[in-house]
């Protein structure tokens, strides 16, 4: 199965929407948000998305109460999760967090419990390999990067077949 990642979208709906198109090009089976979503008002520019989302909260939710009960994010069925989440898919085992400490994303990296740890909150897209566990951080659509702005607008696509991943900028 192909996996969209995508992260730190930062109330950016123009560049959301043109990842929504390219996970449906690229016929992906889910796509995971790894936090940062910002706004509640987000959810819906994943309405033409052609699969299910998992998503977790990042550290710049402003209103985590109205993404659970917001009627349109129920229509969605997007599954929200806190601070991570773990899941088998193909027989490899995922986690996800947002990345906003290292200590933590470290130690899920280096327990080599996990084939994929997706991550994202630094903006910037990577792809490591330590033993067997892969790090994909898809990087942000948002535009912004530290205190920058950045043409680098990314997401990434993960394989569960081969436990690789691309970077796509967008």
């Amino acid at each position: 199965m192909l996996i969209g990642i995508i992260s730190d979208t930062h109330d950016n709906a123009r560049n959301l929407l043109k990842a929504v198109e390219l996970f449906n090009k690229k016929k992906v089976g889910l796509v995971i948000h790894c936090g940062d979503w910002v706004s509640p008002f987000m959810p819906p520019f994943f309405k033409g998305l052609k699969c299910k989302i998992i998503s977790l909260f990042g550290n710049n939710e402003g209103d985590k109460f109205n993404f659970l009960k917001w009627e349109k994010v129920k229509e969605m069925g997007i599954e929200f999760h806190n601070i991570c989440f773990e899941k088998e898919i193909d027989g490899r085992k995922i986690v996800a967090y947002h990345g906003q400490s290292d200590i933590l994303l470290n130690g899920l990296i280096e327990s080599q419990k996990y084939d994929a740890v997706f991550s994202g909150h630094n903006h910037k897209a990577s792809i490591k390999k330590k033993g067997k566990t892969l790090n994909v951080n898809p990087g942000s659509i948002s535009g912004v990067c530290a205190t920058e702005l950045s043409d680098e607008i990314t997401v990434a696509v993960y394989d569960t077949k081969t436990n690789n991943a691309e970077i796509i900028f967008l």
